[in-house]
């Protein structure tokens, strides 16, 4: 008797050790679709998740097996073909596609693959190239989804070759959508949008939490929270410097304070220009913070500042507008989208340090009624376009009449 067809998702991002915006979406997609499968390179192996059963976990050893040892592709001819779609100019990028490759052959190996069954690989990266080279061996359908960073930033050298030969493409914002159409001459029917968001519990958690708060006095510190990880793309760096700018010019007094939460490779290099700029009494930088924390953090601050060189569509974003809080940001990829100029935000000029402390030091003058103004709006755009379980039932739909 013939199963119904399986879509399977390619991820590194699942599990994971930490609770990110797409461990909702994963989980979410397992407790409510039955014919959904992951396909985790993770590195990260749960032994209690509760879809355990729907997890299939890869591994670099199945695919050496599989490329010496086959089980289902025993024609060396097959992997000379696909050799001109592995080899490279550039060494990282073969080893990445070597990688991929191998993954791919794992998948063989492990899991029985039918001809109906659908892959897709949510990022733009090594699943996108993993779900590539399945299709020229196998020739099932593949779904590859863009979402910033994987798009703008490190994007797999085959990005051509693997958006042409997807039967579909998602991407999480309009200005993605465009890129993607106009860069890679791609038709505008293939592209969809999908928007990414925040769930309804965790923003009931942030509503409990704004509940808790006693009625702030007007003395108290004004607090501005980003959250993000510390690598230069997301332009930390820029924000320290535009702090130092504002007390340097005696435009912020000891009632601010700016809370930074993230992990990442420069943490050291940041608290260091923090304590030889005399810095600890604005800025408090913080390790990473776990959702709970998130939310007490949210609904306590008075603004969100994303001081990003380049972005997609930040879930960081979502968080605030829920949170009901009025947004800095800097102009890059689709923040506009959400974060819009003079209605929910002040958008910087340029991506740099003066151009972030003009847009800080507007904040810190605007009356009452105009941070309201912002923070109601805030909450206006949450409420249109970034509900996740509204948003991941349209793309999980669609996905299903796809595979079907």
């Amino acid at each position: 008797m013939n199963r119904e067809p399986l879509v399977y998702i390619i991820t590194n991002s699942y599990p994971e050790e930490k609770t990110m915006f797409s461990t909702y979406e994963f989980e979410s997609v397992l407790d409510n679709y039955k014919n959904f499968r992951i396909l985790s390179f993770s590195g990260y192996k749960s032994k209690n998740n509760k879809n355990k059963n729907n997890i299939i976990y890869l591994e670099l050893m199945d695919g050496i097996k599989e490329l010496f040892f086959p089980t289902k592709i025993k024609s060396i001819a097959a992997h000379l073909r696909l050799f001109k779609h592995i080899k490279s100019i550039r060494l990282m990028d073969f080893i990445k596609n070597i990688y991929s490759y191998l993954m791919a052959l794992s998948i063989l190996r492990k899991v029985d693959i039918k001809t109906d069954d659908l892959l897709f690989s949510y990022w733009l990266t090594r699943s996108s190239l993993i779900a590539f080279y399945l299709n020229k061996l196998i020739e099932n359908d593949y779904i590859c989804q863009g979402h910033g960073s994987d798009l703008y930033i490190y994007p797999p050298g085959k990005i051509k070759d693997i958006l042409d030969s997807s039967k579909k493409i998602f991407t999480v914002a309009d200005n993605n959508y465009n890129f993607i159409c106009n860069k890679y001459s791609i038709s505008k029917e293939k592209v969809k949008v999908f928007r990414l968001g925040v769930s309804q519990e965790f923003y009931n958690e942030i509503l409990e939490h704004k509940k808790d708060l006693i009625v702030q006095e007007d003395n108290q510190k004004v607090k501005f929270l980003t959250v993000a990880r510390y690598e230069s793309v997301k332009g930390i760096d820029i924000l320290l410097d535009a702090i130092n700018l504002l007390v340097k010019t005696k435009k912020i007094t000891h009632n601010i304070e700016f809370n930074i939460y993230g992990d990442g490779s420069k943490y050291n290099d940041y608290k260091d220009f923090i304590e030889k700029n005399n810095l600890q009494k604005y800025i408090n930088l913080n390790k990473w913070i776990n959702r709970k924390t998130l939310a007490v953090e949210l609904s306590r601050s008075n603004c969100y500042i994303l001081p990003s060189r380049s972005e997609g569509l930040p879930v960081a974003l979502m968080e605030a507008c829920a949170a009901s809080l009025p947004i800095i940001a800097t102009n890059v990829g689709s923040v506009r989208e959400i974060a819009i100029n003079n209605y929910n935000a002040i958008m910087c000029n340029e991506v740099n340090a003066v151009s972030l402390c003009e847009s800080i030091n507007v904040f810190l003058n605007l009356d009452r009624q105009k941070v309201e103004n912002l923070s109601f709006s805030s909450s206006k755009v949450f409420q249109k376009n970034y509900i996740l379980e509204k948003n991941l039932k349209e793309k999980y739909e669609y996905i299903q009449n796809v595979v079907n």
